[in-house]
Formats: C-alpha cells, structure tokens, sequence
C-alpha cells in the first residue's frame, strides 16, 4: 500500500494533493487507534476486533483494486484502510504482550520480519507485471489470509477456554 497509493490516485486524478492526502491518512490512522480504546472500554475481545479489522482491511483495498476507477471511490477506501491500520497497532501490541514471552519478542518478531520483507521485495520487483491494482490485490490476498489465520487463533482460543 505505502508505494501504491500515489500510483493509484494517479490513474484516475490529474493533480494528486499528496500532502493533503496523506494528512488525511494519518488523520484516519488516530481515528483507528481511537476506536481501539472505544472497543476496549465496552470489553469487545481484542482478538475480535483484530479480526474484524482484517477483514476490514483486505475488503477495503479490495474494493479499491475493484471499484477504484473514481477519485471519491478510491480516497475513501484508503481512508478505511488507514483506520484499520490504527486499530492494528494498539491491537497487535496487546496481542504481543499475551503471547509471546518477553525474552523472546525482539527475536521472534525480527524473524517474521524476513518473510514480510520478502513479500514487499516480490511485489515492488513485480511492479510493472502486476500495475498498482495488482499490487492492492495482493495486499488485500495477504489481509484476507491474516483475517483467516486470527479466526482460526479465536478458535483454538475458544476450545481451550
């Protein structure tokens, strides 16, 4: 998404306001991280509200990959995106926090950082195949696989509650 957005507006609007935009962003990121503390404060579970944000996110740039032939269209599902990308942070931290031990967090989150490495690398060295709608498609895929891996971690959850 970080090097697809300005692509993407770019194809359906002459003159990009790219720092309007990406205040706009970070605007929705706060509304995201906001919503946590709401969520929070009625004791919705964080895990499902992880995964409902995921599948927030991946309908969100799906739709953008889809229907993103508009300037409205488009801005309004980064706009959705980025709150999703708020209410991810706080989120996955307290995921951290419950289940990875403390002396193993660097390593392991170090870890996971090559294959998420390896999957940007893959897609920008495939840039000009797959164009910035294929690039969305393959974050919304990833997003759509992240939603089915927490539901099966509120499962296995649930069974041993």
């Amino acid at each position: 998404f970080v090097l697809q957005w300005v692509p993407k507006l770019m194809s359906v609007m002459k003159d990009v306001p790219c720092g309007r935009v990406f205040s706009c962003f970070m605007a929705s990121c706060m509304l995201g991280s906001t919503m946590f503390g709401a969520l929070m404060d009625r004791n919705v579970s964080v895990k499902r509200s992880m995964a409902g944000m995921l599948a927030a996110a991946a309908t969100s740039l799906g739709c953008a990959a889809a229907f993103g032939t508009t300037p409205a269209t488009l801005i309004a599902a980064f706009f959705a995106f980025e709150a999703c990308v708020g209410l991810y942070f706080p989120s996955m931290g307290t995921l951290r926090s419950q289940y990875l031990p403390d002396e193993h967090r660097g390593v392991i989150m170090n870890l996971f950082q090559i294959p998420l490495n390896a999957i940007v690398i893959a897609v920008y060295t495939n840039q000009k195949r797959l164009g910035a709608t294929g690039a969305l498609w393959c974050s919304a895929a990833s997003l759509f696989m992240a939603f089915l891996a927490q539901l099966r971690l509120n499962t296995i959850e649930s069974k041993t509650a």
